[in-house]
């Protein structure tokens, strides 16, 4: 009887704590739809009497909210592809060739992504004047991939070491050099970890905040992650319906990614080790 009684008082904590987390999470991701189709938006949790979608729409009229979107694709699509090439290409050599301070190498770049991008955020600056990348779409992301390529080519390294040379030394036997062999061997089977290193770019340049906030001036090329700080800003007084709407626009393109790539997500990261 005491057994099970510690067993019972066991789960019933662990449902406790699971149900106090999900409330922690949930709460404030109802606040935000609630808030944003509500005619009388506050700081407050509460059904909405009417649904109205009117705050969208005055997004929409105003138009920057469409330039915003559009930019925060560019940026997030250009830096998902960058990555995803560089990443593999730099990742097969990592695999296949060993040379003196490879480990030095690999945890080194690790290192690099270690570092909190505010304390390297001032010579990326100054680098970005000297060669006139400030307020460009070029310079931001090229600063985008750099951030995202440490984790990205571990991942990708991975995946390559999965993959038998044996299966490769039969297709040079066939004609192949390395570079033709990497095209149409190594390529397909890395498919899964090449989508799980896009993902990954393209979410993690798309929630960026400090990067475009630095690096572009020009109002007309802001992505929606700086659009919504400065909307905040820029408001005499907080419109939480407008801003709630903004913010769920904001979220949309990642949660849409999710649910169409949680399975292909899953199968990525668990197809290929990180192993240096």
């Amino acid at each position: 009887m005491p057994m099970r009684f510690t067993y019972l008082a066991d789960r019933s904590f662990t449902y406790l704590l699971m149900i106090l987390f999900a409330l922690f999470f949930f709460i404030p991701l109802v606040w935000l739809f609630t808030a944003s189709v509500s005619t009388d938006a506050n700081f407050a949790l509460k059904i909405p009497e009417v649904i109205s979608f009117e705050h969208y729409a005055r997004l929409f009229e105003e138009g920057d909210v469409i330039s915003w979107l559009g930019n925060s694709f560019i940026l997030s699509i250009s830096t998902m592809v960058l990555t995803a090439v560089l990443s593999t290409l730099a990742a097969y050599p990592l695999s296949r060739v060993e040379f003196p301070g490879k480990f030095a190498l690999m945890y080194g770049i690790l290192l690099s992504r270690v570092l909190p991008i505010s304390s390297i955020i001032v010579p990326i600056f100054s680098i970005s004047i000297f060669l006139g990348l400030v307020n460009t779409y070029i310079g931001t992301i090229l600063v985008l991939t750099a951030l995202q390529l440490p984790v990205a080519l571990w991942i990708m390294k991975g995946f390559v070491d999965t993959i038998p040379v044996e299966i490769e030394e039969s297709a040079w036997l066939d004609g192949c050099n390395r570079f033709s062999g990497l095209i149409r061997i190594v390529l397909p089977l890395t498919a899964p970890g090449i989508a799980v290193t896009g993902l990954f770019a393209f979410l993690g340049s798309w929630s960026d905040f400090l990067v475009p906030f630095i690096l572009i001036r020009s109002p007309q090329m802001l992505p929606i992650s700086t659009g919504l700080f400065r909307a905040f800003g820029e408001r005499g007084s907080v419109e939480f319906g407008t801003l709630a709407a903004l913010a769920v626009l904001y979220s949309a393109p990642a949660v849409v990614i999710y649910f169409f790539a949680r399975n292909n997500l899953v199968k990525g990261m668990t197809a290929g080790g990180v192993k240096a």
